[in-house]
């Protein structure tokens, strides 16, 4: 069963389990009391109540959806069992329709839920929110979509930015963008230019150090497979950064067997093979074994500031606790 193509607004409110025994309380459906949370309640265990969650999940079925269907649709979703389905109809079938007492607004359509309804707000109405009772604020013909943070604009063609207020680029404004940001270009290019210049006359680079620990690569585990780490640098790097410096640290404990690791690494947006730093490291027959090697790699602070390391090959073959860390010791900069 498609679950309605339609976003809720949920407000996240405490509900504890003795709150499903106790006299109801109508109110807006949340996130929290999941499918699995009703299931259990209504004393399905063991292997068929993760087999019904799966089956729900893959169905797009929530709790909200769950709580509305019959003795039969449960069936047809997948519960087998006739008694699990007795089970849970009986325990459903106590919660009334909370949409007698619900307060949606213009046009705003009731769901019911367990223990709780939701409003489904009317696109052409101009409103949103919990019970479609705020205006919308999108401009040129855009359209609320109630979403958990609020309201998204669905804008008309023509329209774009957060409340459809900027036009499209017309061709005039585009030629106006691209003399820009050729301007651009060769105003870099001219920098670019002059730092060279300054730093052939000076020929001078200077080291700094920092020593941060680069999350992703704090301890990186020797396996078969060939991941693929994006790690964002936890610095602000200057503007006239030429390299990073990083650390490669590998802590090895085996006396009988074999391990090694082959990695690139780079900055993201720069893979051109003459930006691109490589490293192996392979050991045998070793025990407690540790070492520690710097490796420098270019960095332009025009891109992302954040470092590709791609493991291209790895290997263990015995031992225990073994993996390598990666951490950013300084940048290099003219």
């Amino acid at each position: 069963m498609a679950q309605p193509s339609v976003v809720f607004f949920f407000v996240l409110i405490s509900i504890g389990v003795t709150s499903f025994t106790e006299a109801k309380q109508s109110s807006h459906c949340v996130h929290g009391t999941t499918v699995k949370d009703i299931l259990m309640l209504a004393g399905i265990k063991g292997a068929d109540l993760l087999s019904y969650v799966a089956k729900m999940k893959a169905e797009n079925i929530d709790e909200t959806v769950l709580s509305s269907l019959t003795y039969k649709q449960l069936g047809n979703i997948g519960i087998s069992k006739i008694g699990d389905r007795h089970k849970l109809h009986k325990f459903l079938s106590k919660d009334g329709n909370d949409c007698n007492n619900s307060v949606c607004k213009n046009k705003g359509i009731c769901r019911d839920g367990f223990r709780c309804f939701s409003c489904i707000c009317d696109p052409t109405s101009g409103y949103y929110g919990l019970t479609c009772q705020q205006k919308c604020p999108c401009l040129n013909g855009g359209v609320c979509k109630t979403v958990p943070t609020g309201f998204k604009c669905v804008c008309p063609p023509g329209y774009s930015g957060n409340l459809c207020k900027v036009k499209y680029l017309t061709e005039e404004r585009f030629l106006q963008l691209e003399s820009s940001v050729n301007q651009l270009s060769l105003k870099l290019k001219q920098t670019e230019t002059e730092l060279e210049s300054q730093r052939n006359n000076r020929g001078l680079w200077t080291l700094r150090r920092t020593n941060e620990i680069l999350n992703q690569l704090e301890k990186i585990q020797l396996h078969q497979a060939t991941p693929t780490y994006t790690q964002a640098i936890p610095i602000v790097l200057p503007q006239n950064t030429r390299a990073i410096i990083i650390s490669v640290f590998c802590n090895f404990w085996n006396t009988k067997g074999h391990a090694y690791l082959n990695y690139v690494t780079h900055q993201k947006g720069n893979d051109d093979s003459s930006a691109k730093a490589e490293g192996y490291n392979t050991h045998f027959n070793v025990y407690a074994n540790t070492f520690l090697y710097e490796q420098m790699i270019p960095w332009n602070t025009t891109l992302p500031n954040e470092l590709i390391f791609k493991v291209t090959s790895s290997r263990l073959d015995g031992g225990a606790n073994n993996w390598y860390r990666v951490r950013l010791v300084g940048y290099v900069t003219d």
